[in-house]
């Protein structure tokens, strides 16, 4: 059985069959609750008796690692914990953190172990936090087939942009309160999709605007900070305008606030201006932000990243189309060109003259804001 935890209800007992049952997805924040709410559904309160933890992620005492030697493998060590007895209550449980981390021979062990389990036992597995820029960590397919099939699956994947915005009106309403649209979409440009941090900043604006409040646009712009990633859409928007000015003001207080790091923010260039590229590609094919960018299979099929149609499907749609418009193909050639000098400069590659990264950023900005003719002539 298969649950996504955004479905699930917010307060009471969880739904759950089987002995097995795994929380996965790249919602850390979201994996932490549903652990802590499924520990306090099992066990009685202060039931430490019947609880086992165990992390994947460290080491073990007592158990073959691969190095040869004659000892019970991981896989045997929880099946052994899962089938004790309860000691004087109604069932044991075992919390597996890191789980995606077991070798997959052990995985699959497990996964041919499920049923000898006590149904009063649970064993909980938890998938690791994910690095960042990468896919959700998962187990082998064999465990994970098995546990669907025999147990339960909780689906902690990022919210979207409206079932985001969704948790932060429910969460008010919780505490009497409301947000205006316009404070909630800044919201969510500020403070990103992350769980834990959009929830710290409405706790922030909560206090601010106490019972029965309602919060503003201003009020985000006062007490939420800044993303990088959104003064990355704002210097991409100046690029457009061929604004260098304006660029170099946004860049210097990103850098001389210390806000980023420059080598961090230069990767983060990079990948605004593919996706500028890409939404081009789906502004050529007929697609408007309005639009399901589904409905046009060839343009998409042109996309080298699949996660881009969330975000043009979002609040990043209109912006991304926006400054596609601005942009020719000429300028995004010459801007890819000049993120490369800039990479080249910074890492003194084929004899070009190093630069400080700091120095090389400048530098890009300039030229990304060149007219096309200026542009042109330097090639």
């Amino acid at each position: 059985m298969q649950q996504k935890l955004t479905r699930l209800p917010k307060s009471g007992d969880l739904p759950l069959e089987g002995t097995w049952l795994l929380v996965s997805g790249d919602e850390e924040y979201l994996k932490r609750r549903l652990v802590e709410r499924l520990r306090g559904q099992l066990l009685g309160e202060g039931d430490e008796f019947n609880l086992d933890q165990v992390d994947v992620a460290e080491r073990w005492e007592g158990v073959d690692d691969g190095k040869g030697e004659r000892l019970p493998g991981r896989a045997a060590r929880i099946l052994a914990l899962a089938q004790a007895l309860p000691f004087l209550g109604s069932g044991r449980l075992v919390i597996v953190r890191n789980a995606d981390l077991l070798a997959t021979d052990q995985q699959k062990a497990l996964a041919a172990g499920l049923a000898t389990v006590p149904p009063m036992n649970r064993v909980l597995l938890v998938t690791g936090e994910a690095a960042p820029g990468k896919k959700a960590a998962k187990l082998a397919a064999d465990l994970q087939k098995a546990i669907e099939k025999r147990g339960t699956v909780y689906d902690c994947a990022r919210m979207g942009e409206d079932e985001l915005k969704e948790w932060v009106r429910e969460l008010l309403h919780g505490w009497g309160q409301t947000i205006e649209p316009a404070a909630l979409q800044t919201l969510i440009a500020r403070a990103g999709t992350e769980l834990r941090r959009v929830q710290v900043e409405v706790e922030k604006l909560s206090l601010m605007v106490g019972d029965g409040g309602t919060i503003r646009a201003a009020d985000v712009e006062l007490l939420t900070p800044q993303l990088a990633e959104e003064s990355v859409f704002h210097l991409a928007d100046a690029v457009a305008a061929r604004n260098a000015a304006k660029a170099l003001d946004i860049l210097r207080d990103l850098l001389e606030g210390q806000l980023e790091s420059p080598y961090r923010l230069f990767p983060m260039l990079v990948r605004q201006f593919r996706l500028i590229w890409q939404a081009k590609v789906m502004l050529d094919a007929g697609w408007r932000p309005t639009a399901n960018p589904q409905q046009y299979p060839q343009a998409v099929a042109l996309l080298p990243e699949s996660n881009i149609l969330g975000q043009l499907a979002g609040w990043m749609g209109n912006k991304l189309a926006q400054q596609a418009r601005a942009l020719s193909w000429t300028q995004l050639a010459n801007a890819y060109d000049a993120l490369l000098a800039c990479d080249m400069a910074s890492k003194a590659i084929d004899g070009v003259p190093r630069q400080e990264m700091d120095l090389a950023l400048e530098m890009l900005c300039a030229k990304l804001c060149a007219t096309e003719r200026a542009a042109g002539r330097r090639r």
